[in-house]
Parts: C-alpha cells; structure tokens; sequence
C-alpha cells in the first residue's frame, strides 16, 4: 500500500479540475444517504482515474463525514428506483442524510483523523486494489478468486469494504464474468471502484451494473502549473503539458529526467537511425514500461512529421526539443522518396505499424524481434543521412 502515499493528498489543481465531475454525485450521496455499489470511473489515460479512486475512498472513510458511521439497512428495489442512482441502487449501503450547504467541506476529507492519516500514509486495511501479475497489463482470473475468498468478511475499521479495480477494460472475459458473480449480489457493506480508458471493452453485463463517472483530460494550462509547481523547467513544462494530450500521468512522466534523457536519444535514432537502433532496441526490449514509453514517443514524432507534411510553412514543431532532428530527417526524407506526398505515405506506415505492436506486444511473442521489425524501415532514410551528417 506504499504507493497510495505518493498520490494522497491530492495536488490541489487536479483536485479542482476533477471536482467539477465528482462533487455534485458526492454531495448527492451525502443528502441522499446512498453510495453507488459499484462506480466506474472513465476518461482518457493518465487522468488520474485511479487517483480519484483513492480520493473517494479516503473520503468515504473519514471520520468527519457521516460515512464514518456503520452502514444502515441494504435498499430495496422500491427505494431504489426513487435514488439518484435510480435502479442501480440495489443492494446500495445506506447512511443517515446529512446537510450539504457547505459543499466544500463536504467534499473534502479532514485530513486529520484517524482514517485520513491511515490513508494518507498507505495503512488502511478495508481497501484492496485487484493488479494485474508482474510485466502484463492484463487482468486474469486468478485475482477474482483471491477476493472471492474473502466474501462473508465486512470492514474492519471504514464504513465499507472497497475493492478498485485499475483497468478494468484489460479484464479477460473469465475474469470479468467472476467480477459479474460479485456484482449482481454485492456482499453487505462492500463497494466496488472500476476505472477504464474505453468502457466499450468492458463485458456489458459488467458495465450495466455500473454507476458512470467520465472525468475530463486536463487543460494544458493547468498541466503546466503542475509540473512547473514540482520543480519542473518551464521550457520542459510546456513541451511535456503540449505532448500529454490532457493527461496527467503521461505530463509527470515525460517531465522526468529519465525520459527527457531518453528522447534526445530518440531525436538522435531519428536523425541517423543506424548509430543508435541497437541501444535503443536493448533498452526498450528490458521492460513492457520501456516499450510502452518508447512507442507512445514515436507517436508524438509521427504526428508532428504528419502535421508538418500537411503545412511545412507554417508548422510549429509540439516536439521542440527535439526540432533540428526532425527537420535534419524531413530534409533527408524528401531526397529519399522525392516527394512529401510519399514521405507522409511513409510516415502513416509507420504510425500503423506501430499501432498494431501495441497489440503484439501483450502476446506472448520476442520482444527484441517485434522492436527490430518496428524500427528497422527507419533505416531506408539513415543511407542519405549517413553521407550527409556533420
């Protein structure tokens, strides 16, 4: 549970951009003394879905909110239908009402007292999170099971027992047909967290029973301020709240030293791919992290090559760090296929290609050989820059 503590408390500009999804359904289930037994939180990747998840949850246990209290009597179908949650109700566990003219304190956790403090340093001991083995993304049975074992215990110290579930779209069909079993009678006092970048991948019958709460990506604005608040560069903050595309994790994550470090070596296989193809390939091949961080980068170049081949006169570089490389490959690139037209042909083969091994790569298939497949062809342009590099 040693992770909850980097991420709790929330930085206060995330919490204000996602609160304009989350406090109104919050401070229904105040007034109304209902919790939605199982709640799917959607949005586009790295938004901080599961950060939310942690959110509520610590919420939910603090002692200042009435929640703090055991849960009452399980709904029934007809007090359900009149919830504001409507039929999903089922099986919800209820509180007393409590008044929620002071939304901003009603919506925050204090902080202070016991259950906050547990949370805020990663001890609590009602919440579990369902993670996918080590190396795969993939959510299995196996770990349905191991929380099945568990049914007939209640919370020990929060009002409920909550189970999140991270990536719930990436759940196999056994998996999810398990979940199923567990959703359609929740056990007294248990809630369920669900988060998923494309709900459509979720079984229906799993997604029928789910409340829906979709949170908005982040401005780039507000992205900036993040980072530049954690120590970050202001010329890197601005490059990295450009390329995260409204995602919080992938800005953090871009702004690191490691990575930044890593797409100046990226800029340099782009510029003359022969010198730097193998040490790339080692590093990427080490983990499926590497190769989800080296993918998601030629993404961001690709679509920079592909928006300047559309208006090379006025295109603005978003990958500014690395401008004279690309503009070095662009200008090697003409001279290979003539043409910007093929260059582009070229350019959108490639951006296929590195799609479907986004797919390869959560098979059981060599890593090492899927990368060389996939950065090889950059090689065709690497004969004119060979001769021509200073």
């Amino acid at each position: 549970m040693a992770e909850q503590a980097q991420i709790l408390p929330l930085p206060a500009p995330v919490l204000s951009h996602h609160g304009d999804t989350i406090f109104a359904p919050m401070q229904e289930w105040l007034s109304n003394g209902h919790v939605p037994p199982v709640l799917l939180l959607t949005g586009t990747q790295g938004i901080g879905k599961r950060n939310i998840a942690w959110f509520l949850t610590q919420w939910l246990f603090c002692e200042k909110t009435t929640f703090a209290g055991k849960p009452g009597k399980q709904v029934s179908v007809d007090s359900a239908d009149d919830g504001f949650f409507g039929s999903m109700l089922l099986n919800t566990p209820t509180v007393p009402p409590q008044n929620t003219e002071d939304a901003s304190s009603s919506t925050q956790p204090c902080g202070s007292c016991a259950a906050c403090l547990r949370a805020l340093h990663g001890n609590w001991v009602d919440f579990k999170e369902i993670l996918p083995e080590p190396d795969s993304t993939i959510l299995k049975i196996d770990q349905f099971r191991n929380l099945k074992s568990t049914l007939g215990f209640g919370a020990h110290e929060a009002p409920f027992r909550i189970t999140l579930i991270p990536n719930a779209d990436r759940m196999t069909v056994q998996a999810a047909n398990s979940l199923l079993k567990l959703l359609e009678e929740p056990p007294p006092g248990w809630l369920f967290f669900l988060t998923a970048s494309d709900p459509t991948l979720i079984l229906p019958t799993v997604l029928s029973r789910c409340q829906t709460l979709r949170l908005k990506p982040f401005r780039k604005e507000i992205l900036e301020q993040l980072l530049t608040s954690q120590g970050v560069d202001r010329n890197r903050a601005g490059i990295c709240s450009r390329l995260a595309q409204g995602s919080w994790n992938r800005a953090v994550s871009l702004s690191s030293d490691e990575l930044w470090g890593k797409r100046q070596t990226l800029f340099a296989f782009i510029k003359t791919p022969s010198d730097q193809i193998n040490p790339l390939v080692d590093w990427a091949a080490l983990e499926l992290e590497n190769f989800t961080l080296l993918t998601d980068q030629l993404e961001y170049i690709l679509h920079d090559l592909v928006s300047w081949s559309l208006a090379p006169e006025n295109h603005v570089w978003v990958n500014a760090d690395g401008r004279d490389s690309l503009i070095f490959h662009t200008t090697q690139g003409k001279k290979r296929f003539g043409t910007v037209e093929e260059l582009r042909a070229f350019w959108l083969a490639r951006a296929e290609r590195l799609a479907q091994s986004r797919q390869e790569v959560l098979t059981p298939m060599n890593r090492k050989l899927l990368l060389q497949d996939l950065l090889l062809p950059w090689l065709l342009i690497n004969r004119h820059a060979s001769s021509d590099a200073v």
